[in-house]
């Protein structure tokens, strides 16, 4: 079996908090520290340069510049990504974009960034405002990503879904899909851990914990607005498998995951402690400790050695996929981690299997022997037992280290090749990696490739792990 977390040297992604400073106070934010130091920490030029070489270091192929609100540091900003074009870095930028307008975004443009992940907690402006805490919100981030789109910048929108907003998915991923946004984000609150309902653990109904049927109700509302206006959706928290069931009909929400316990992601504050998860309040160091892979190979192992884990998930076939749910979610509202999510029913609530490949055309082309190459775009690193697969941005996976070599080869020699020469009884892992977008067609087949399962690694999803575990 390849694709053990533990054989993972170090992330892949790292979350980097630029600033604390936040123009607006969020009932549902998961930084602890927002009343005590916000102000006191935030990177500076000469710190922002160490982070990033030291990751570079390390192996990390995407940064994630956020906060507090990154644009309140935009000198940083800027700095830092004019640093990952020359580290070969790859960013995106978490803001609410209130902050944004046709000045900044085209420099952020100009500098190369791609993509911006914005909040939007409802289309109601006095929703908006209570939930944000901060008047006049809901237009400035209106504007904020309507500038994002005249400067080619894609927008994603993440709707925290909580009792006050729940009816408004599809209202609010509707106005997004208007907008010119990208994709639509449909998130659960995690509570953060100095919450009412972190304290008081017998207290379920919280406003930021729905009941089965509203989260449900919300996805539901969000796959009409994909279906309706065409926008694509996902979760940045994920939902257990169990309580998804059908997982071709939520097919959009079984990839996420939990990314810290595949060992990809790493959370770095604005004064350098080092978190595993974003949402976790324990700290494990420091970033500018010599000692980071040491860190991350002890005392961060928890995350990836399956301690986190709730009991009765032991014998999902998911459970690699799924990973427990969210434990950061669990650990607010039963006090401990590797408990029970809230929204967990069993692995008998599994009804329907997922599976990456969506059309068998793919199939047609791969016997008549049609040719596949790696693209550029697609990095690779080599982690002595395994070899990660970066696709693009923060996407990467594990795969074994002879295919890691084969891949890689092709790509320095810009070879084709095709089911003779991949291994004849290997078709279904040519499809898998097809539809991942590690490899693409020599022809255009006229197949679309929908970022389903985008985080998914193949050699835990049970449809696919057997024949991408061959060597």
């Amino acid at each position: 079996m390849i694709g053990n977390s533990l054989d993972i040297k170090s992330p892949t992604v790292a979350n980097l908090e630029i600033t604390e400073i936040c123009n607006v106070k969020c009932k549902h934010c998961y930084n602890p520290w927002r009343d005590e130091t916000m102000g006191i920490h935030q990177f500076d030029l000469i710190k922002i340069q160490k982070v990033l070489k030291h990751l570079k270091d390390i192996g990390v192929f995407h940064v994630i510049l956020s906060g507090g609100e990154p644009m309140s540091n935009f000198k940083v900003l800027t700095t830092a990504m004019k640093i990952c074009n020359e580290l070969n870095i790859t960013f995106s930028c978490n803001t609410n974009l209130i902050l944004a307008d046709d000045k900044k975004m085209k420099e952020l443009r100009d500098l190369g960034l791609e993509h911006c992940l914005t909040s939007i907690p409802s289309i109601d402006a006095n929703e908006n405002d209570e939930i944000m805490q901060s008047k006049g919100s809901l237009n400035k981030i209106i504007n904020g990503i309507k500038s994002c789109i005249r400067n080619n910048v894609r927008v994603s929108a993440n709707m925290v879904v909580t009792k006050l907003n729940k009816d408004r998915v599809y209202a609010t991923g509707k106005m997004m899909a208007e907008l010119g946004c990208s994709k639509f984000f449909v998130t659960r609150a995690v509570p953060p851990v100095y919450s009412e309902v972190s304290k008081a653990n017998n207290e379920k109904d919280n406003e930021l914990v729905l009941s089965h049927d509203e989260v449900k109700k919300s996805l539901d509302d969000a796959i009409k607005v994909k279906e309706e206006f065409g926008i694509a959706i996902g979760s940045l928290i994920s939902y257990p498998l169990c309580f998804l069931g059908d997982l071709q009909k939520y097919s959009d929400f079984v990839g996420r995951g939990c990314p810290s316990q595949r060992g990809h992601i790493i959370n770095i504050n604005a004064d350098g402690k080092l978190h595993t998860c974003v949402h976790e309040e324990e700290s494990y160091g420091s970033i500018w400790s010599k000692d980071f892979k040491k860190i991350y190979a002890e005392k961060m192992s928890k995350w990836r050695d399956g301690s986190m884990h709730y009991s009765e998930c032991k014998s999902c076939p998911y459970l690699q996929v799924c990973n427990s749910g969210c434990q950061m979610t669990a650990n607010a509202v039963n006090g401990k981690i590797a408990s029970k999510d809230p929204l967990f029913v069993g692995k008998e609530g599994i009804t329907k299997d997922f599976d990456i490949v969506e059309d068998n055309k793919i199939y047609d082309y791969i016997f008549d022997m049609g040719k596949f190459f790696v693209p550029k775009r697609v990095r690779f690193r080599d982690d002595e037992d395994i070899f990660i697969v970066n696709i693009r941005w923060g996407n990467s996976m594990t795969i074994n280290h002879s295919l890691g070599k084969f891949l890689l080869d092709a790509q320095k020699n810009n070879k084709f090749f095709n089911l003779k020469d991949f291994g004849q009884d290997r078709k279904d892992a040519l499809a898998n990696l097809f539809f991942k977008n590690i490899i693409e067609s020599e022809k255009d087949l006229g197949i679309d490739i929908v970022k389903t399962g985008l985080s998914i690694d193949l050699s835990h999803n049970p449809t696919s792990k057997n024949y991408l575990n061959k060597s």
